[in-house]
């Protein structure tokens, strides 16, 4: 039995570690390409790793484990954000598989495909203590934040998710939509792989019939994805294939898309309850639960009246959430929204998660956000603004229908209509590309 305090780098399973152009890639053929990539990296350090292929990534993140290294995983590609975050890591290099990235550091192509000849099938031990990314956000302020997790933190929550979906037993294909420089991409279509019986698919499908091929492909397939992937599937008009599995997560997902999802691809949905700073730590069957069920040996504790912390076997102290918990009992919540969605405008309170609800519910809105105030911008004054895009209809049919279910302080001046919102891999809009949108017009008015 191998050491507890070296958990193995990959799960010994007969399953491929991965789909690569069509091709199963064996364990031992992962192992390989591991190896050989980490014999070009620096011993030790934290290193970018930047890689699109998932494959590729997760070659990368390996080698960076076995060189006793820390993988950085930036919120974006921003020069600006890579900049900043470099600067805490000196000597850090950045492991793409892009030659082309526009980057300030030292670069190590990641070109590995699955194709070199397996010598060692022995499987390499890590430090259960080692630091295994450094996960950075946007942060409140818009400056990176990080958020390390030690190595047997990522194996321990791995073998609770498996367990809590079946996939421990079974396995299958991960189609993923989310990039895995998200740490849900990362634990729910890398770690699932590398540590369970499950194989990964290289590719990153975004639009709905890519989606769609993807699990014609592997059927029946685990889709691994978000509200706002879901939402385009459902109205794409596509015939899908049966999957295994639909998990969700990245934002809140509404019983009715709940339901509407199940019924599109014929299995349940699942969704998941996690953040940055603490991994994932419960579930639910949204379509028909609205209470979250912790993963096993995970247990909540209030702090204060506004703030409930997460403990467990991987989080040897209290993780304050970033959520507005209600325990029902010890192993049930309800998430009421985060704690900086709350909005106090003249005294009066509003939920941001439930005005962009109202908003997007009116009819002929098909996406739509609202933004928070910002003192710094408007010279104190809390006004809300929100960006539609609504092509059929007026701005006032749009403030007039928000009107009848929304108190006049949150009605947004200005709303502006766009073609399209810019969101990210995992369906969120930047807050700074929400601003800049703003002022670009402000300018223009």
């Amino acid at each position: 039995m191998r050491d507890s305090n070296t958990p193995a780098l990959l799960a010994d399973h007969s399953t491929p570690l991965a789909w690569v152009a069509g091709r199963g890639v064996s364990r031992a053929a992962f192992l390989a390409d591991v190896r050989a990539l980490g014999q070009r990296i620096p011993a030790g350090g934290a290193h970018f790793n930047l890689c699109e292929n998932r494959y590729r990534f997760t070659v990368a993140f390996a080698a960076i484990l076995l060189r006793g290294g820390t993988n950085i995983l930036p919120p974006n590609r921003a020069r600006q954000t890579l900049s900043e975050i470099a600067e805490r890591h000196p000597g850090a290099h950045a492991l793409v598989d892009e030659p082309d990235l526009p980057i300030r550091m030292p670069v190590i192509p990641v070109t590995e495909d699955g194709t070199r000849p397996a010598r060692d099938s022995a499987i390499p031990a890590i430090p259960a203590d080692q630091l295994a990314i450094h996960a950075y956000t946007s942060g409140s302020t818009g400056h990176p934040t990080a958020h390390s997790r030690r190595w047997d933190s990522l194996h321990i929550v791995t073998q609770q998710a498996l367990q809590r979906f079946g996939l421990d037993a079974d396995g299958g294909t991960l189609v993923g939509t989310v990039p895995a420089q998200h740490m849900y991409g990362l634990e729910s279509t890398v770690l699932y792989a590398l540590l369970g019986p499950c194989t990964l698919l290289a590719d990153r499908p975004f639009f709905p019939d890519d989606i769609r091929r993807a699990l014609v492909d592997h059927a029946p397939a685990n889709l691994v994805t978000t509200p706002f992937h879901l939402d385009a599937c459902l109205r794409a008009g596509l015939a899908w294939p049966r999957a295994a599995r639909v998990l969700s997560a990245t934002a809140p997902l509404e019983r009715e898309r709940a339901q509407s999802a199940e019924t599109l691809f014929g299995t349940t949905v699942r969704e998941i309850y996690g953040c940055t700073e603490a991994g994932a730590i419960a579930s639910r069957e949204t379509a028909r639960e609205s209470l979250w069920t912790v993963y096993d040996g995970i247990r909540l504790t209030t702090l204060d009246s506004d703030q409930v912390a997460v403990q467990g076997p991987q989080h040897p102290m209290p993780v304050p959430l970033p959520d507005r918990i209600e325990l029902e009992d010890a192993q049930h919540f309800r998430m009421c929204g985060r704690l900086a969605d709350q909005l106090n405008i003249a005294g009066k309170r509003a939920s941001l998660t439930e005005l962009n609800r109202r908003l997007n519910a009116i009819p002929g809105v098909r996406d739509g956000v609202f933004i928070p105030p910002d003192p710094e911008r408007t010279g104190g004054t809390a006004r809300l603004a929100a960006i539609v895009v609504a092509p059929e209809r007026s701005e006032a049919e749009i403030l007039t229908a928000l009107a009848e279910t929304t108190d006049p302080l949150f009605l947004p001046r200005p709303l502006i209509r766009v073609d399209t919102l810019p969101r990210s891999a995992t369906g969120k809009v930047p807050r700074q590309v929400l601003l800049d949108l703003l002022d670009q017009h402000s300018q223009c008015a």
